[in-house]
């Protein structure tokens, strides 16, 4: 089969492109992209596919750089193709973010492509990725640490961005435009052993096919294909169980370390890796060195804490895992000390969370007990009622008329350190009266002897404005 037909074929099995589409080609001036850029302005005519080409001088190579430049000017005038080229300082860039030039140069040509996709109102994004680059790329994967996705190759799909030449072994492609008689350009930074993927290809792989197999790559590739149907079944039963396991609270993820614990160790593998991806937006950086910290983090005691990648932290809670942005914290912090409001009777107070009514009630109408709604003997208040948050020394009473510090009855229940500040109480100094949304102190409940009866709503906003 000829290369033009095998790349039509793997296009229409991997549904990339529709009759009267547009789409935006990378073209570096390489093998590879002047090849994609031929094949698909071919197919083009065969589908209505529109096309435009997008070329990215770096500004690394000087002159040799703008060589290639005017070379891709004049292949897609030959060839009756749009062209924009575009000019980025990526030694500049890269030194500012402090990324790589290797890791810059790829996020500018992909922000530069969907710019352009939006500029011709493209549907698609085609770049030149091969059979080898998907070899090259589950072996970087495997040695620097990866899950199972990281060794099912590069996806032929990725939301809009297609690989029509992943059916394409490199020589095919070399093949194609000798054959064809289009030249193309050789970047001399592909030649050098600088980057670690050109190491891979320059010379462990070399070796491998040499010394090993010369099927080595066929077979990886193999591999990667069943290992993606593996992920993909996977995948399903982390989705079936996420929701149970997982739950969010404001900003944090939390893991029922407990629920956790019983799921297979593959399973709750992917259950961490899909939480840093939910909280990071992405897990290019996320090695199997990262799953095991958190693992590690679940199965350790309370208090335990651990950095992640992309400004992430774990913390275990209780036996539960907690994965936030390490700012959540002083975000926490901020909201710890409200105002302390002395409150009259009748009134109604606004809170950060919420607000709280408070009514003097009659004692011969019937209520009953709900969690947000409570009930006091008013007689037994010492002090002014105030509604504020946790301090040093505040206590209640229990059953047995001894105190109960509040500190040691968050301890007790195991509420996470960050939220026993943002828990409201209603106070006569330091006795608490009320933990709203959790105990009362034994002290002013109402009895028969009670005259005059408080009745204190809290409405929280993150409830929806609803009591209970």
């Amino acid at each position: 089969m000829i290369l033009e037909d095998k790349v039509y074929k793997y296009i229409c099995d991997k549904n990339m492109l529709e009759d009267g589409e547009a789409v935006v080609v990378g073209v570096s001036g390489g093998a590879d992209s002047v090849c994609l850029l031929s094949i698909l302005a071919d197919i083009g005519r065969r589908m209505h596919v529109t096309v435009h080409a997008v070329h990215i001088n770096h500004g690394i190579r000087g002159e040799e750089a703008d060589a290639d430049e005017k070379y891709v000017l004049e292949l897609c005038e030959t060839m009756g193709v749009t062209i924009d080229s575009l000019h980025y300082n990526i030694p500049e860039l890269s030194q500012k973010n402090g990324k790589s030039e290797e890791e810059m140069g790829r996020i500018i040509r992909y922000k530069a492509f969907e710019q352009m996709r939006i500029k011709y109102n493209a549907s698609k994004i085609a770049v030149a990725h091969n059979t080898n680059d998907s070899v090259e790329t589950i072996i970087y994967n495997m040695c620097r640490g990866t899950g199972i996705k990281g060794v099912t190759g590069i996806p032929p799909v990725r939301g809009n961005i297609i690989r029509p030449l992943l059916c394409a072994t490199r020589q095919e492609i070399e093949d194609y435009v000798r054959n064809m008689g289009i030249e193309f350009r050789t970047d001399s930074t592909n030649l050098k052993c600088d980057y670690t993927r050109n190491r891979i290809r320059l010379e462990l792989l070399p070796y491998i096919n040499k010394n090993i197999n010369e099927k080595s790559s066929e077979h990886i590739l193999s591999l990667a294909d069943q290992l993606n149907d593996i992920q993909v079944y996977i995948s399903s039963q982390v989705d079936k169980v996420f929701g149970k396991i997982v739950k969010t609270q404001d900003d944090v993820l939390v893991i029922r370390g407990e629920m956790f614990l019983k799921e297979a160790s593959v399973i709750g593998s992917e259950i961490i890796r899909k939480c840093i991806s939910i909280q990071a937006g992405k897990l290019k950086d996320v090695t199997r060195t990262h799953i095991d910290i958190v693992l590690g983090i679940i199965k350790g005691g309370s208090g335990k804490k651990a950095d992640l990648p992309y400004g992430l932290q774990c913390e275990n809670v209780y036996g539960d895992c907690r994965i936030y942005k390490k700012n959540n914290e002083k975000k926490n912090q901020d909201n710890v000390h409200g105002n302390c409001i002395s409150v009259d009777v009748p009134g109604k107070y606004t809170l950060q969370d919420g607000s709280v009514m408070i009514f003097e009630w009659e004692k011969s109408v019937k209520f009953e007990e709900k969690i947000y709604t409570k009930w006091f003997d008013y007689d037994k208040i010492s002090n002014v009622v105030q509604i504020r948050r946790r301090e040093n020394g505040d206590y209640f009473k229990v059953k047995n008329g001894g105190r109960k510090k509040l500190k040691d009855y968050f301890i007790d229940e195991k509420i996470p350190r960050e939220d026993r500040d943002n828990i409201p109480v209603l106070a006569d100094g330091n006795h608490i009266i009320w933990i709203v949304g959790h105990r009362i102190s034994e002290t002013y409940k109402v009895s028969d002897s009670t005259q005059k009866v408080l009745k204190v709503q809290y409405i929280a906003k993150s409830r929806g404005g609803m009591t209970n």
